[in-house]
């Protein structure tokens, strides 16, 4: 017979949600992870479309200009990359300032409200 208290769980992990995160008053749940990938995501939507846009442009200015407006295509396009760049230094930049250090593996983290006394005194041999 299996023993129920080992395996996987019966109920999925459930993420909780912006706003259940905002209201949680314990601060037992991080709400940057969640804000930041939603500043992403929309920063990402924002400069794409962006970028399309002066393509766009550029094509209209390319019809009644000529050819040679097609010249500002890579730059407009490298701009979009830097700019996508730029926010996701800035997102990772954010993200590890606000998670807790990672414990090197063999070490076991302290218990919530340990105090560490003062340091065991050292004998010397005279």
């Amino acid at each position: 017979m299996a023993n129920p208290h080992f395996g996987p769980p019966s109920h999925p992990a459930h993420r909780p949600s912006v706003a259940g995160t905002l209201l949680d008053l314990k601060f037992e749940r991080r709400v940057t992870p969640i804000l930041v990938r939603w500043v992403y995501a929309f920063a990402l939507v924002v400069i794409v479309f962006g970028t399309l846009f002066a393509l766009l442009w550029i094509w209209s200015f390319a019809v009644w200009l000529g050819w040679a407006m097609w010249l500002a295509a890579p730059v407009v396009i490298g701009f979009g990359v830097a700019s996508l760049l730029v926010v996701r230094i800035f997102c990772e930049y954010v993200i590890s300032r606000t998670q807790p250090p990672p414990v090197p593996p063999g070490l076991v983290p302290a218990p919530p409200g340990y105090v560490p006394g003062p340091p065991p005194p050292v004998f010397r041999q005279p």
